[in-house]
């Protein structure tokens, strides 16, 4: 989903010049880029500078108050998802959102929360899965969300029927 944020961005001043931009754009990719923030996972190669500031200096750095736009993912309780089981142990199942690459979510899928489905012990690994998120926990500069979810249904690919369940 796109968003627009702003940021504080420090330059050291040696790096400000006619290439300001530039410059500006790389320290947002170091810090932001396939990490979360505070509002979700941002996307690699999203980020589009919309607007910056004057600089201010401050000491022997410049610092720009910088809006740009990028896709960020910030899964929601109750929201349905489509992934691939990728992991099956005795705990449940792990997987993951396969439509991006690097995936910016981990499923975790608990056998405990299906004691009683039939369903779950048939998904296999590389399986499609649809999953309804029941949790979500990330911190900052992490690689993925992690998302606890329930098992929605099965999608047989050769047959492309869904089982729903009850």
């Amino acid at each position: 989903m796109k968003n627009v944020l702003t940021r504080r961005i420090l330059l050291p001043f040696h790096s400000v010049g006619s290439n300001i931009r530039e410059n500006i754009q790389e320290k947002i990719e170091e810090n932001l880029y396939n990490k979360c923030s505070k509002e979700g996972f941002i996307k690699k190669k999203s980020i589009i500078i919309l607007s910056y500031s004057s600089g201010l200096v401050e000491a022997n750095n410049v610092s720009f108050e910088v809006m740009f736009e990028c896709d960020i993912c910030h899964p929601v309780e109750g929201q349905l998802i489509k992934c691939q089981a990728k992991n099956i142990t005795r705990a449940g199942i792990r997987a993951e959102y396969t439509l991006e690459t690097p995936s910016p979510i981990t499923i975790f899928i608990a056998r405990d929360h299906h004691y009683n489905n039939e369903t779950f012990l048939k998904v296999k690994e590389n399986e499609d899965i649809t999953i309804k998120v029941i949790g979500i926990r990330y911190e900052l500069n992490d690689e993925t969300i992690s998302v606890l979810g329930e098992l929605k249904n099965k999608i047989d690919v050769k047959k492309t029927k869904v089982t729903i369940l009850d």
